[in-house]
């Protein structure tokens, strides 16, 4: 499991003394774009938690999409101070827990742009969470991996301009179709 990899590596790292940003981008970065190359994960990486380096505060490092870019240090608009990553779910429930967590679907602002499911899980050394590891799916993929075959028709059907808006055959097929897709959603949950 590529996760575990990295949450390894990083929890060797972090055991052995103060951590800086770009040691722990460097430890992992081989095995996250190896990871992005061999799946359909579209996002992976590392997010510290706060205080954790030596260097920075808060730190992102996360690569993304074909390309494989690194996003790091990321601002937030106006102000320009760095985004806090440690108060969104798929950050704090392994924070709370110390277990692995899903999160989503939701619309990844920072990232994609797109609906993705986040999966992470918690980097702990010495008693103490450094950040998490982590990697976002686009639902798209994940409902092309899962959904049953005969929802692929599904979009023609809805499409049809011999159904009326509100008829009650496109509506019971819009709920079937918002009823399979979280099935598949929850079905992948269940499984990372």
């Amino acid at each position: 499991d590529e996760l575990e990899a990295m949450r390894t590596l990083l929890v060797d790292l972090f055991d052995r003394g103060p951590v800086d940003s770009a040691v722990a981008r460097a430890r992992i970065e081989p095995n996250v774009r190896r990871f992005l190359s061999t799946t359909d994960i579209v996002g992976a990486g590392y997010v510290a938690a706060r205080g954790a380096l030596s260097d920075e505060a808060l730190y992102l490092a996360w690569w993304q999409g074909d390309d494989q870019q690194l996003l790091a240090e990321s601002d937030a608009p106006g102000t320009g101070d760095p985004l806090d990553y440690t108060r969104h779910p798929w950050f704090r429930t392994p924070e709370r827990t110390g277990r692995s967590y899903v999160t989503g679907p939701y619309v990844d602002f920072v990232c994609t742009d797109e609906y993705v499911m986040t999966s992470t899980a918690p980097v702990l050394s010495r008693g103490r969470m450094v950040g998490v590891v982590g990697a976002d799916t686009l639902v798209e993929t994940l409902e092309g991996l899962f959904l049953p075959p005969s929802y692929a028709i599904l979009p023609d059907i809805l499409s049809d301009d011999e159904l009326p808006a509100g008829n009650a055959l496109n509506t019971a097929l819009e709920s079937a179709a918002s009823f399979v897709g979280m099935w598949a959603v929850m079905m992948v949950a269940m499984m990372l």
